[in-house]
């Protein structure tokens, strides 16, 4: 398929199919200590995104087979089994990264530290050593350091959270060369990037509900910084999926394909020039 054929099926990518206020109602009921999806209305979503697979060529309702539904005994149980499936497979097919740390993995941790080492180091400091213990220096390391207020409060205050963090290194990369080119930008992919920009602004909100979202950045690299899970009188989980976040994600996807694909002949062809 020719660039501009998939440009126009890009653009043609409908980014809300479904109504956020009516998402709103069917996610957040009045009173209800819990965040799910009823049984209606998941079927609608994953019947939806079958559809969407089939159009589009994605794979993202391939974890929720709808055919399997009669074998759920109650309304949240398919939503519980299967909506985290969806989000994942979306992410994965789309570029996105996320890093999950729970407040029980904390604990764990902190314990061991003070049984092998007393109780002198402070709650930031063995958060920094977790850090230490568990992942190389770079961007993800870099940003659960920024991050370690919002981790301490989760595990401290919590009955049991989820220190959440999503990025997409491919559009971190095209947002800093874009900063630093957006002549090239202009003259190459212009159309591409107007969808990119739009669309970035809207993306860091995977979830429906959640305690804490929302986009931060750490050495010029953006990511969202989301905390889940119970307070005690209120739960929410995994499966509070924005499904509207998964037809944006795909759109962005293909948008920064086609444009890194320009950008990379215009570069190759002006290195070539140069060369002759």
């Amino acid at each position: 398929m020719d660039q501009l054929k998939r440009f126009k099926e890009a653009a043609q990518i409908d980014i809300e199919p479904f109504d956020g206020d009516v998402l709103e109602e069917v996610y957040v009921r009045p009173y209800a200590s819990e965040v799910y999806m009823t049984f209606p209305f998941a079927i609608l979503v994953f019947r939806y995104f079958a559809l969407f697979d089939q159009r589009y060529g994605t794979d993202i309702a391939g974890s929720g087979n709808v055919e399997r539904l009669v074998g759920y005994s109650e309304d949240t149980e398919f939503w519980y089994e299967e909506a985290s499936g969806l989000l994942d497979e979306a992410m994965r097919e789309c570029g996105w990264c996320r890093e999950i740390i729970s407040s029980e993995y904390l604990d764990e941790f902190f314990e061991e530290m003070t049984d092998s080492e007393g109780n002198e180091a402070s709650d930031e400091e063995k958060y920094l050593r977790f850090l230490d213990a568990g992942l190389c220096d770079g961007f993800l390391k870099d940003a659960l350091r920024e991050e370690s207020k919002a981790a301490l409060e989760m595990k401290n205050y919590m009955e049991f959270g989820y220190l959440v963090i999503v990025w997409n290194s491919a559009l971190n990369k095209y947002m800093q060369f874009r900063e630093k080119h957006p002549d090239m930008i202009e003259t190459v992919c212009r159309e591409e990037d107007r969808w990119i920009v739009e669309l970035e602004k809207d993306i860091w909100e995977p979830y429906m509900a959640f305690y804490e979202c929302g986009r931060k950045e750490v050495n010029g690299q953006a990511y969202s910084k989301i905390v889940l899970g119970c307070t005690g009188d209120s739960y929410v989980a995994f499966e509070a999926i924005n499904p509207n976040w998964i037809c944006k994600a795909v759109k962005l996807d293909k948008m920064l394909q086609l444009a890194n694909e320009k950008l990379a002949c215009f570069q190759a062809g002006r290195e070539s020039g140069s060369a002759a």
